[in-house]
């Protein structure tokens, strides 16, 4: 009787310790080799129009209608627009109204895609 009795007292103990040893080994290293990238956005992620603040070899810097600065980079495919005539980003002044047309790369930055020189606006006022 003695016997069982710690037999039984082996399993109550042991057994549920067991039993919670043998749980699911979850790794925390983070995504496993061979994981694919989802691909970046492709497309135009948005169209950005104000006044030319800034303009480099690397950078346009606009400020939006609602008083926002924005940067976004230039790269060689960057196009520079007047109406439907190419030109040279050279030959854009400074404080001048655009509209940019940005694409998101996968670093989540903005490249511009096209910078077009908006028309100056319509005088309303006819004297």
């Amino acid at each position: 009787m003695l016997k069982n009795l710690r037999i039984m007292l082996l399993f109550g103990i042991f057994l549920p310790a067991l039993l919670s040893a043998q749980g699911v080994y979850r790794s925390r290293r983070g995504v496993a080799p061979g994981t694919p990238v989802p691909p970046a956005y492709k497309g135009v992620a948005g169209s950005f129009h104000g006044i030319l603040k800034e303009l480099t070899k690397k950078e346009i810097m606009i400020e939006t209608d609602d008083n926002q600065t924005v940067s976004i980079r230039r790269s060689g495919k960057t196009k520079f627009l007047k109406g439907n005539q190419s030109i040279k980003a050279s030959d854009i002044d400074i404080e001048t109204l655009v509209t940019v047309d940005a694409t998101e790369e996968a670093d989540l930055k903005l490249t511009a895609i096209d910078v077009i020189v908006d028309p100056p606006p319509k005088n309303t006022n006819n004297k």
